[in-house]
């Protein structure tokens, strides 16, 4: 159940929250978890601030918060939400790109759970006890926040109702689930040719190639680089040919340059405006620049109406990058930074590194006093769905023609699942970022983000061929799977370090497509479901073994994946809340904690006793209607067990499965005998073998086949 609290008087809308019909209610209806005890105005530098403390009634476990840093319980700390261009990702760096300022409580006893959106799209901070006091305080800069509290019997259910109140998940294509390799950049036709070629020559699936922002020229979005890629739709053609997918970057800096289409058509009519009420003006990579204002609806359809010249020229998706808005530098910045290094002498001492690192902050200054919306709105009202609303111009664009958007953005606000997916932004390669990764997909999850990703193998940095296979094997059980590096980094292709580390790797993505239709399955019924792919322990085993872990996740309905983020680890312990058997090796694991190996070739990943899993021989790239057979892994206690296992089927690209035009089986397995039920039969298959190989907890193995058509009833013995 969703109840509406309301503070003070809120005067801005974040467009999170689609369900408008929310019951109101009253602090005092929640005295059993909480006791509002204070409500304070505020003035800093002429502008209102209102502060909420809160005293909490129990103790227990604070998680969500979507893409920050630190532990999964996000306790015992203060939190900003001030979307911030920030590329260190260090164990409490704060702000970062994305506010989803959504917690779920969970006292230690496991027998109460809330779910608490405070619905604020400028600055906010939350502190969860870090005083440890018992106080939360919600402190927001401006006079009023909607907040809402979600009852539920399980975190499951709190997850549902947070998506009914801010929207459900639009699916991705198919082929967003394969392979994908990226690196900034690849900067001319001939590479990106060559990069192709490797995949292909050495056999390595791959479905994805990304054009970072040297494929423009100068810079200058909607354009590409003459020098560099000047037969770019011929490529994208062979490109496509060969079975590869091409996103590109857009940034939403638009250079201010004379008779540059995109600069004269939004001057004086689309950017943002400064104080004076012109076109605000700052540096990013083109140099000179103007932001789109993309909370406008007309700003939205122009940017999408030059976004589809890519899609018409081939791009089959968009990166959107520096959204937070990142900003260099404005010329009132500049200035500031003469003055100080003007006056700054070495006498200064520790003053003048002061000074000298006061000016390496300026490009994270959020500019929320420098920027009017063309709706007269003061931008730190609503800095934080600035992203939000990039994202949802293009999608907007796309699901009005009936196509899944291949979109995903570093900045982004609540509601951001209704228009795309994310990515967490500048990580590092750094061991820990194997853990941080984790904890921050699976936080993205509880935020409602079915599609994310990190940069595997880490962005910034050198990885070193260890790091590298470790991260790609975490890649592999993540919804969106894509090694990404920056420039003047090692690189990161799988065959960068040598033919027995590019085997490994290979094998690792093989096993991504190996696991493709229980991939695709368990990600589009966790979209009809409301349940994220990736997700924490306690959300399917709300157990306290499993609310004190983060450093293993379920991925879909029947795999455990325990990560490796240390080096030369050889053994690792694993919590497992049923007996499950190890996918890459058959061994088999009692239920509890287990002492597993941990070898280079393989990531401890184990499919859950009396579960079906379905898999397919890899392919070079995803194309499911040439795929001739499915073969199932069926791990069951024994002969009398009764085994459930589902397979969806759509057609990968447009949005019809909401019309029901999808294909749903339901397998049974009990004694020697598979049942195969058709529960939905709206998109049309074909027939195909499927293989079911039969596993017990001593080891038997049986091996069943049947041949399984579109609709209907089927057997296998």
């Amino acid at each position: 159940m969703i109840k509406k609290l309301v503070y003070g008087i809120p005067k801005v809308n974040s467009e999170a929250v689609i369900k408008q019909r929310v019951r109101k209610s009253v602090s005092s209806d929640y005295s059993d978890l909480f006791q509002d005890v204070a409500i304070e105005k505020a003035q800093d530098n002429g502008k209102p601030f209102l502060v909420l403390k809160r005293k909490h009634i129990m103790d227990g476990y604070f998680f969500g918060f979507g893409d920050k840093v630190g532990p999964m319980d996000r306790k015992g700390r203060k939190y900003i939400f001030w979307n911030t261009d920030n590329f260190t990702h260090h164990p409490t760096s704060d702000p970062l790109y994305k506010s989803f300022p959504f917690f779920i409580f969970v006292s230690k006893d496991l027998k109460k759970m809330y779910g608490c959106f405070t619905d604020y799209p400028g600055y906010m901070e939350i502190d969860l006890n870090s005083k440890n006091d018992g106080i939360l305080t919600f402190k927001v800069l401006g006079e009023g926040f909607n907040q809402y509290i979600i009852e539920g019997k399980s975190i499951h259910e709190i997850v549902k109702e947070y998506l009914e109140l801010t929207g459900d998940n639009i699916a991705f294509p198919i082929w967003a689930f394969g392979y994908q390799q990226s690196r900034w950049s690849y900067f001319n036709e001939n590479e990106v040719f060559d990069i192709a070629k490797n995949f292909r020559e050495k056999k390595i699936p791959c479905d994805v190639i990304y054009l970072d922002i040297d494929y423009m020229e100068k810079y200058k979005v909607f354009t590409w680089s003459k020098e560099n890629f000047p037969n770019y739709k011929n490529m994208l053609e062979k490109l496509h040919k060969d079975g590869f997918k091409v996103v590109s970057i857009l940034d939403p800096g638009v250079k201010v340059e004379k008779d540059y289409f995109a600069f004269e058509e939004g001057k004086d009519k689309y950017f943002l405006k400064g104080k004076d009420r012109k076109d605000l003006e700052g540096a990013v990579w083109p140099g000179r620049v103007r932001f789109p204002d993309f909370r406008n609806a007309e700003v939205r359809r122009w940017w999408a109406k030059n976004a589809k010249k890519y899609l018409d020229d081939g791009i089959d998706g968009f990166w959107n990058d520096m959204n937070e808005i990142a900003i260099f530098a404005t010329e009132g910045d500049l200035e500031e930074a003469r003055e100080r290094l003007r006056n700054a002498k070495l006498e200064d001492g520790i003053n003048l590194a002061g000074t000298l690192g006061s000016i390496g902050e300026i490009g994270r200054r959020g500019h929320g006093d420098d920027i009017v919306h063309l709706d007269g709105i003061e931008h730190w009202k609503v800095k934080n769905t600035y992203g939000f609303n990039m994202q949802r111009a293009t999608s907007e664009m796309l699901q009005q023609e009936n196509r899944r958007p291949f979109l995903i953005t570093r900045s982004a606000y609540s509601g951001i699942q209704r228009y795309g997916g994310v990515w967490t932004g500048d990580n590092h390669s750094w061991w820990e970022h194997i853990l941080q990764e984790t904890v921050r997909l699976n936080s993205l999850s509880l935020c409602g983000v079915f599609y994310s990703g990190c940069d595997v193998g880490g962005f910034g940095g050198d990885v070193n061929a260890e790091l590298l296979i470790r991260f790609m094997q975490l890649g592999l059980f993540t919804p969106m799977f894509r090694n990404h590096s920056a420039i003047g980094t090692a690189r990161q292709e799988p065959w960068q370090f040598g033919p027995e580390v590019e085997e490994l790797l290979k094998n690792v993505i093989r096993w991504r497509y190996k696991l493709l239709p229980y991939i695709y399955t368990q990600y589009m019924l966790g979209i009809l479901n409301r349940k994220p792919l990736i997700r924490p322990m306690f959300l399917d085993y709300a157990r306290e073994e499993a609310f004190n872990l983060e450093d293993q996740f379920i991925f879909g309905d029947s795999i455990i994946v325990a990560p490796i983020y240390r080096p030369n680890t050889q053994k690792r312990l694993v919590w497992l809340p049923k007996k499950a058997i190890n996918i890459f090796n058959g061994n088999v694991h009692k239920a509890g904690w287990n002492i597993v190996e941990t070898p280079i070739e393989h990531i401890p990943a184990f499919q859950i006793v009396n579960t079906a899993v379905p898999t397919m021989e890899p392919t070079e790239y995803v194309d499911m209607p040439k795929v001739k057979k499915i073969s199932w892994r069926v791990f069951r206690t024994n002969q009398k067990s009764k085994v459930y296992g589902y397979f969806y089927e759509d057609d990968g690209k447009t949005l019809d499965y909401l019309k029901g035009d999808y294909n749903l089986k339901k397998v049974t397995i009990e004694d020697d005998t598979v049942t195969i039920e058709t529960l939905n039969d709206g998109y049309k298959t074909m027939e195909r073998e499927w293989e079911f190989e039969v596993v017990d907890a001593r080891g038997n193995i049986k091996i069943l086949k049947a041949v399984v058509g579109s609709s209907g009833e089927f057997k296998a013995k």
